[in-house]
């Protein structure tokens, strides 16, 4: 029986089934490296898959390679779920590309507030990979965002970093994004990066930088220092609050109801 033109769509993306799988379980590590290059989307997507039994450092360049300029849906998916079992041989790699997949990153401050408590997943590819190693990334990041000098990579590595702090409950200082402020004061969207970023991050650096962001920033900066504050659960002051937009009102009321929810159920 023909497959219909759904199924036939899905398989152009890179969509496998098992026996797809099966058929690529006798190639070696050569064969499967040579497949990641396949004209053939379902066999660079079962190449990526079986490759998780080589987990070394030629396997995940070779994979970080693919995955730079991979275009097919179901294929990424496999790319990313591979670096993410090879984890701490992919961070650094990982790390290199951060900022460099894609056209889907953030680039202005959004107008309004985000209405969620979870951490948003990062739109870039590649630190969306990197929150799946978890607390193993953490170091590495402190230090790209210490050194880097890439604004769109930091950014990313931001995203990646909170992400994974917020996720986790890490107890991390905040000096790593203090000083990234420091070397970058008047660059607005990195401190809307920060500013998210604090919302998993409680010390007297954070707090104070997000009572001043909530008072001075622009209203995307303001949304988004009130969100933090909040989830820090972080008391504002009433003359802060009386300065409150109605957009402000609303989040607040909205988050303050989600949390006390949240509360309950613990």
């Amino acid at each position: 029986m023909s497959m219909n033109n759904s199924a036939i769509k899905l398989r152009e993306r890179g969509k496998v089934n098992e026996a797809d799988i099966e058929h690529f379980a006798s190639f070696d590590e050569s064969e499967l490296l040579s497949f990641l290059h396949s004209e053939k989307t379902v066999e660079r997507s079962c190449a990526a898959i079986h490759l998780r039994k080589y987990q070394n450092p030629t396997v995940v360049d070779k994979l970080c390679h693919q995955l730079a300029i991979e275009k097919k849906l179901y294929t990424k998916i496999a790319l990313c779920e591979t670096l993410a079992k090879c984890a701490e041989l992919s961070i650094e790699p990982l790390i290199g590309l951060l900022g460099q997949i894609g056209k889907n990153h953030e680039t202005k401050i959004p107008e309004t507030g985000f209405y969620k408590v979870s951490y948003p997943l990062p739109r870039d590819i590649a630190a969306r990979t990197i929150c799946r190693l978890g607390i193993v990334a953490i170091l590495p990041l402190e230090h790209f965002i210490k050194s880097s000098k890439d604004m769109n990579a930091l950014a990313q590595a931001i995203d990646a970093y909170g992400h994974i702090v917020y996720s986790n409950e890490i107890k991390c200082s905040s000096s790593p994004l203090q000083e990234l402020y420091e070397r970058h004061p008047k660059n607005d969207f990195l401190k809307y990066k920060i500013t998210r970023c604090l919302s998993g991050i409680h010390d007297e650096w954070a707090k104070s930088f997000l009572l001043e962001i909530i008072q001075t920033g622009c209203k995307g900066l303001r949304l988004e220092a009130l969100r933090s504050l909040l989830l820090l659960e972080i008391e504002i002051p009433s003359n802060i609050q009386n300065g409150f937009s109605v957009e402000m009102q609303k989040l607040e009321s909205f988050l303050k109801k989600k949390l006390i929810k949240i509360s309950s159920r613990c």
